[in-house]
């Protein structure tokens, strides 16, 4: 679905150029956007028209959010893909949306190829994304995470060893985390992490999300730490590992978090979301599997 939890559609998506192209998975999506721009049915004109061409002055238009900020842009292309042709099981509906020619939307006009977050439903707006807290030196990141890894662990009341020092590595599926700078901010960042604690017999991981200051006076927790017991280096059913991707300019100056919410068990539980670092709302998710050819 493209509908997030605050009744807002939002997608997520990547620039390149002057586009961005963001993905919704779901039938009942692509049916009604497919009727909307051709009054057709999906399931009959699927295979003989999935590329539907936008008049650019329809109306369809969208805020863009990226790390520059926030870009006006309007529909230009809607791309229908059947289902598992993307690696999930519904149909996925890909819109492409053009940026402004001559770079009117000024400097929140995303670069190619870095993530993009569309609000499909709001009243088109552009803003830049305002100075971001400063880039920390690796071993002061490491210094972060592992501290934050730590605090999520006293809160059981009983603090156990870490396993092995962490690692700043998006990709490594334990033992690492990583840290982002917070935009509007001089000081603050958000912090991911999946660590492994020895606590008696048991190798537990424990994952969450945070937004911290350095000294991890302020830390607030944006999603809440997880402790599962590892079973053969594996998290139950259910529990899901935390990789903080980045983060873009939120709408009225905020930071949206992209993160990676990973399931051991039933991998295509497994989702992408944009989630508000102030309110904790999901903003927009998709399946993290989703490959579109």
């Amino acid at each position: 679905m493209g509908c997030a939890g605050n009744g807002r559609r939002a997608a997520l998506g990547w620039s390149l150029g002057g586009e961005a192209h963001v993905f919704i998975a779901g039938d009942r999506f692509a049916r009604d956007v497919y009727h909307e721009l051709t009054r057709s049915d999906l399931a009959d004109s699927l295979r003989i028209k999935p590329l539907i061409a936008v008049d650019p002055n329809s109306g369809h238009s969208a805020t863009v959010l990226s790390a520059s900020g926030a870009a006006p842009a309007r529909l230009v292309l809607a791309r229908f893909h059947a289902g598992e042709t993307c690696g999930y099981s519904e149909s996925v509906t890909e819109l492409v949306f053009a940026f402004p020619p001559g770079g009117a939307a000024g400097h929140s006009t995303p670069p190619s190829h870095v993530p993009v977050v569309a609000l499909l439903d709001a009243q088109p707006f552009a803003g830049g994304a305002g100075t971001p807290s400063a880039t920390l030196a690796r071993q002061a990141a490491l210094r972060l995470v592992t501290r934050v890894a730590q605090r999520a662990d006293s809160i059981s009341g009983s603090p156990a060893a870490l396993l092995h020092g962490l690692v700043l590595d998006a990709d490594q599926a334990s033992d690492a985390g990583e840290v982002v700078p917070l935009f509007r901010s001089s000081s603050s960042y958000a912090v991911g992490f999946r660590g492994r604690f020895v606590r008696a017999a048991d190798t537990l991981l424990i994952t969450g999300v945070a937004v911290t200051d350095t000294a991890v006076r302020a830390l607030r927790w944006v999603l809440r730490p997880q402790r599962t017991r590892l079973v053969a280096g594996m998290i139950s059913a259910g529990a899901r590992r935390y990789s903080l991707r980045g983060a873009v300019a939120g709408a009225g100056g905020g930071t949206l978090l992209l993160v990676d919410e990973i399931a051991d068990v039933r991998i295509s539980d497994s989702r992408a979301v944009a989630l508000d670092a102030a309110t904790r709302h999901v903003i927009a998710e998709q399946p993290l599997a989703l490959r579109c050819p």
